[in-house]
């Protein structure tokens, strides 16, 4: 019963840290992007790709942290060794303080808050793996094969990425990368026949960009780190913002390595326009949810897009070098920093965090 009382304690004050921190991170991420879009300060995509995905990485990662230093420390020690480091001994600790009147209610609301939402994310990745199963199928299979040497050039650009490829026969101009740990490359006849060489060759590039930075799965963890708050509408608008900078990014690095960056804002033209004449007939490939799509959705990302492809034309000293993404090897160095600082708290001062955190819950009261 004490076991079970401390964990939904400790879904509580996470969901409401982590909510707190949410909004924060937010603020500082619109701050970010108003004057990125006015063009006050204009910092690479790399740099605006790292910073949304750790505004939306930290609220759940330092409430995690915050919650394990503060009631730990209530496994181990007895009830009255616990009662005995208050000066006014109370059953309700952190945020049940606040809402004293309304627990353990809330405390249930917030853990059924986040196993509903677990479960919709997982719901809603399943159905659009599904999803994008289901459409490619019942797309016209019988379109006009597309040239060799435009197959020729996808094997090999593709195994020098080390992806596999699926050749979809189909009119529908499709090119995305699907999958996380071994992602293929699924592209179709229709798509081959519309490019040149040049603007396919950037096609490619851009989506073994995405493959070799693990772009599906870092979305992935994203999504699931969005959900982690009642903040979740402002968390997911960061995650659209990221993927915008990441879409601009695997540009840049296909631009880098082709050297033809107005090759790749011709083929970005000519796919907005294809896909949306076919959208008006047909349901669109919900690539957003799992895979990376070369064909942006937004019109305000394809715009960014091209224009900072034809600001590459002039300065092309500006296009960066191909590399993975860190996002990833800065999440292990967090959970390592944190388990570290956790085991030092909470082995020599296992209670400072508690009495921390609820001085500062205390000055709300």
């Amino acid at each position: 019963m004490f076991g079970t009382s401390i964990l939904f304690a400790a879904m509580e004050n996470f969901v409401l840290f982590s909510t707190i921190f949410a909004v924060a991170m937010f603020a500082i991420a619109l701050i970010v992007r108003q004057i990125t879009i006015r063009e006050i300060w204009q910092p690479k995509a790399a740099s605006l790709a790292r910073y949304y995905g750790a505004a939306v990485l930290v609220p759940p990662a330092a409430s995690l942290w915050l919650v394990a230093a503060a009631l730990l420390p209530r496994l181990w020690l007895t009830p009255e060794g616990f009662a005995a480091e208050h000066s006014t001994p109370h059953q309700f600790h952190l945020f049940g303080e606040l809402a004293i009147a309304v627990e353990p209610a809330l405390a249930y609301a917030m853990a059924g808050f986040l196993i509903v939402t677990a479960a919709t994310v997982v719901w809603f990745n399943v159905r659009a793996s599904w999803r994008i199963r289901n459409v490619v199928e019942k797309l016209d299979m019988h379109a006009a094969a597309p040239p060799t040497g435009q197959v020729a050039l996808v094997n090999e650009v593709a195994a020098r990425a080390g992806l596999s490829v699926g050749l979809v026969m189909s009119n529908y101009p499709l090119s995305f990368v699907w999958g996380f740990r071994h992602s293929k490359l699924i592209l179709s006849s229709g798509l081959l026949r519309t490019l040149t060489g040049a603007e396919l060759t950037g096609v490619l590039e851009h989506e073994a960009a995405h493959h070799e930075r693990r772009d599906n799965l870092i979305k992935l963890m994203l999504s699931l780190c969005s959900y982690s708050s009642l903040a979740f509408p402002l968390s997911r608008l960061i995650v659209r913002w990221r993927a915008t900078e990441v879409e601009i990014l695997c540009d840049e690095v296909a631009a880098a390595r082709t050297s033809e960056p107005l090759e790749i804002a011709e083929a970005l033209v000519k796919l907005r326009r294809q896909t949306m004449a076919a959208s008006l007939i047909s349901e669109p490939i919900p690539t957003h949810a799992i895979a990376s799509n070369f064909a942006s959705d937004s019109a305000l990302t394809f715009q960014r897009r091209v224009t900072r492809l034809l600001t590459l034309v002039d300065a092309p000293a500006l296009m960066p070098s191909g590399r993975q993404s860190n996002l990833a090897r800065l999440s292990a160095l967090l959970f390592a920093a944190s388990i570290v600082t956790l085991s030092g708290i909470l082995l020599f001062a296992p209670l400072s965090v508690h009495h921390a955190a609820e001085a500062l819950i205390g000055i709300a009261k």
